[in-house]
């Protein structure tokens, strides 16, 4: 049964929407979505209730995302620019209101206006909204996020300009609404009371003469200039029927009488649906705007000498200083990809993801996003600090590694499920879902980032004892009668948590495989223990593959497939997707580590996931009823490094457009994933499923993080680094990204050899020749340059022809050029 706060909201929602022609009420985007083809179907498994699932915005949780780097707390942007600081209980957007005629303009209802929506740059962190009116008045909205004061806390600053675009002579009223609901929901719950986001107003409160507003017991917004008009509204009688809210607003007020109520403070202990507005007047004609700067406190503020603090700079100040750092940060520090025009917007992506992950960063554990999953995972975790280790942002990584892993392995006794406590890698999330991916994770994200740290930094010898060694043991111990990972629910796209799950023992395998390296590496005493550990599980974990293939044959399977698991013989659907993992981000196929035969099993493993799952993207049907952004970036990355790069291209393109998706016109999000995409955003609503989606947090880290190592990988990566060390130059890069003149470059990028790389290639399409200098190289490391542009007819390294079989072009090591002929 629905509670009284979440009924009254999702009927004050519904009534505006439908009563908006009378009185327009800024219903937010995600909303109007659900509003739009509405179903009763909603997840009953977590919700109890149609009204909760609503306030809980289970489907369309898409926003943008401004922040501090390495700061806790992120701030969402609507579709219309609202702004909803996370953990803060409100919501703050802007309007326009006519005196003149009594019309409302708000930039959330698409007949009273246009909006356009986009970041400033890619490598800023700023999101533009410009809301422009039938009657040519328009406002643009910049908002970022910045530190403030001695004590460089968090304050997110507005600032809005009203001009007159046809240079006309314009007038009315801006106007400033706070509201409680914003881009991420009014209350989410589930049935057991976790993941609350209680955002209910039930207390606001206007102080004039400190020209800033309370809610509940925080600050709310600061105006730089006091607004002119003001009125705070809330639910004085007690009522019960969702009209009053209605009809008791400032919106209203506004229609029907040209006024707010002039109040300053207001309660509802109701529904906790309390709403302010502020209003400034403003003249405008041609070359004239108006402007007004806001201030969200986002760190805790309290008391006269802070608030004089977070006024004391101004904020054209701090917007430069904003842009001075993100511009030092993203476009002078770290990996820079240089891609032609045509693929430029790849950079752009490339640099956006950056700073994404950078503002996850809370004090160096990188969250995978900034609401439910507001939190750390030792699974995400991995992936994400050793795609910024492999990006130039290497002391957050070596934070997260060095300092918060250790922070998460159980040094006490007891049992967790069937497994030890002692030497286990986990928190709360690991432990309770057992979670059994955790230990190979962070054994391979130590190692990886002990290579590229290199020999000057020996941070693998730092954690040696006991963070690798016992951590490797852990794995050795804890396994089942056969030898695998036990069952649990290492991640919820694997499928059931009754089940066991080869993404475990796969990564298992290569978090060994790493700590034994590690081993070698320091000279430790443990080597062929660790290496009997890992033998010991590539063992089981063929032997359970083999078996399952030789049952599907047996049944009468005519295509191969690696299931999820040993339990699910035959299970042919969209959790095949774990299999991934065998080739990125494990590579588990170079050197064939689980035996040519498996190896085999898994590339057809591929192909059957793409003949059955992908439209555009990955379909992930078994688990979430949508698609996959991340899950369609990590099958990007398996083609890439099993060889096919063209299905790679089509996967990466149908992501890109993932990132910009739009309804009915309207921007939904402006180059950030999700890590789930809703069929019907992802179609405009010509597809929405039946049954009810899984949607979770945006921006998502790990997809983030997922696109930095494909671009990356794209450009160049490395294979065997252990044997015969080698870099593959240019492997994901297509013919029509590199028309004549454009070039492709890296200049001095993180490797796992502990020493940078770089190089400059360029094409000659009337030729028919590929150049590639190389500025930048490990010692004793040579190259191979997979030509895609056609048959490989002769090359030349520094002068010297060299042996051409087939299109994988050898380069010895120490070349500083070769070029490349082909038909």
């Amino acid at each position: 049964m629905a509670q009284t706060h979440e009924w009254m909201f999702y009927e004050v929602m519904w009534r505006s929407w439908a009563g908006r022609a009378q009185v327009p009420y800024p219903v937010p985007w995600w909303a109007q979505q659900a509003f739009r083809r509405w179903s009763d179907d909603f997840d009953a498994g977590t919700y109890d209730s149609k009204e909760a699932a609503f306030a809980s915005n289970a489907l369309y949780r898409y926003w943008n995302m401004v922040g501090v780097k390495d700061h806790r707390q992120e701030s969402l942007i609507g579709q219309a620019g609202e702004i909803e600081p996370v953990y803060d209980k409100y919501c703050l957007s802007f309007f326009l209101y006519d005196p003149a005629t009594g019309a409302l303009r708000l930039p959330q209802l698409p007949d009273t206006g246009s909006v356009e929506q986009r970041m400033e740059a890619p490598h800023l962190p700023v999101v533009l909204t410009t809301f422009r009116t039938p009657e040519d008045v328009e406002f643009v909205q910049r908002t970022f996020a910045t530190p403030v004061g001695p004590r460089r806390r968090d304050l997110v600053v507005t600032r809005v300009t009203v001009g007159s675009p046809t240079g006309q002579p314009r007038e009315g009223l801006l106007c400033a609404a706070l509201m409680p609901a914003g881009p991420s929901g009014f209350q989410r719950h589930d049935r057991n009371g976790r993941q609350i986001t209680d955002r209910r107003l039930t207390y606001l409160r206007h102080l004039p003469d400190e020209q800033r507003v309370e809610t509940n017991s925080g600050w709310g917004p600061v105006f730089d200039t006091a607004p002119d008009q003001y009125g705070v509204y809330g639910n004085p009688d007690f009522s019960l029927d969702p009209d009053s809210y209605v009809a008791h607003s400032p919106f209203h007020d506004l229609v029907t009488g040209g006024k707010l109520n002039g109040a300053v403070e207001a309660q509802d202990q109701v529904a906790g649906s309390c709403s302010a507005v502020f209003g400034w007047p403003f003249r405008v004609a041609e070359d004239e705007v108006f402007e007004i700067d806001v201030r969200l406190p986002v760190d805790l503020f309290s008391g006269p000498a802070d608030l004089a603090e977070l006024r004391a700079t101004p904020a054209a100040e701090l917007e430069s200083a904003n842009r001075d750092f993100w511009t030092a940060k993203l476009l002078g520090q770290g990996l820079q990809p240089q891609l032609p025009r045509t693929v430029g917007h790849l950079t752009g992506l490339f640099r956006q993801a950056r700073s994404q992950l950078l503002i996850l960063s809370d004090r160096g554990e990188i969250h995978p996003g900034p609401t439910v999953y507001d939190s750390f995972w030792i699974r995400d975790s991995s992936v994400e600090a050793t795609a910024c280790s492999l990006v130039g942002d290497s002391a957050l990584a070596e934070t997260q590694l060095g300092t918060h892993y250790p922070l998460k392995f159980n040094l006490g006794g007891g049992h967790i499920g069937p497994c030890a406590g002692y030497g286990f890698y986990g928190g709360p999330h690991e432990k309770d879902d057992h979670e059994w991916d955790s230990n190979g994770q962070a054994l391979w994200a130590i190692g990886r980032f002990d290579r590229t740290s290199g020999t000057a930094a020996p941070f693998g010898a730092k954690l040696y004892v006991p963070y690798v060694r016992d951590a490797a043991r852990w794995i050795r111990d804890n396994r089942d009668g056969y030898g695998l990972l036990h069952q649990g629910w290492s991640a919820e796209h694997l499928g059931e948590r009754d089940k066991r799950h080869f993404w475990d023992d796969f990564w298992a395998l290569a978090g060994l495989y790493e700590a034994a390296r590690l081993a070698e590496r320091i000279g430790a005493p443990e080597v062929p223990e660790l290496w009997g550990a890992f033998d010991d599980l590539k063992r089981a974990t063929g032997d359970a593959i083999r078996w399952v293939l030789g049952e599907q044959r047996s049944r009468g399977a005519w295509e191969t497939y690696i299931p999820t698991g040993p339990d699910d013989v035959g299970r042919l659907d969209s959790t095949l997707i774990g299999a991934a993992a065998y080739f990125h981000p494990l590579r588990l196929h170079m050197g064939s580590k689980l035996g040519d035969d498996v190896d085999r099993a898994a590339r057809f493993t591929l192909d059957t996931m793409y003949a059955h799952f992908v439209t555009g993207g990955y379909r992930h049907e078994a688990a979430w009823n949508a698609y996959g952004p991340y899950l369609t970036l990590q099958l990007a990355h398996a083609h890439l490094l099993a060889g096919d790069p063209a299905r790679m291209d089509e996967l990466l393109g149908w992501v890109v457009g993932a990132g910009f998706p739009e309804t009915a016109g309207r921007p939904a999000a402006l180059g950030a994933w999700n890590e789930q995409h809703a069929f019907p955003i992802a179609s405009d609503f010509t597809e929405v499923p039946y049954r009810h989606w899984y949607m979770g947090d945006m921006p998502h880290g790990w997809a983030a993080a997922e696109y930095l190592l494909l671009i990356r990988d794209i450009l160049f990566f490395e294979a065997d680094e252990d044997h015969d060390p080698h870099v593959y130059i240019a492997p994901g890069v297509r013919p029509h990204w590199v028309p004549a003149g454009e070039r492709v470059a890296v200049d001095a990028a993180p490797t796992l050899f502990g020493e940078p790389f770089g190089y400059r290639l360029t094409h000659d399409p009337v030729a028919r020749t590929v150049t590639v200098d190389i500025t930048q190289a490990p010692e004793r490391v040579r190259f191979v340059y997979p030509c895609r542009f056609g048959a490989v007819r002769s090359a030349a390294a520094d002068g010297r022809q060299l042996a051409v079989t087939g299109n994988d072009v050898q380069i010895p090591a120490g070349a500083w050029q070769f070029t490349v002929s082909y038909d």
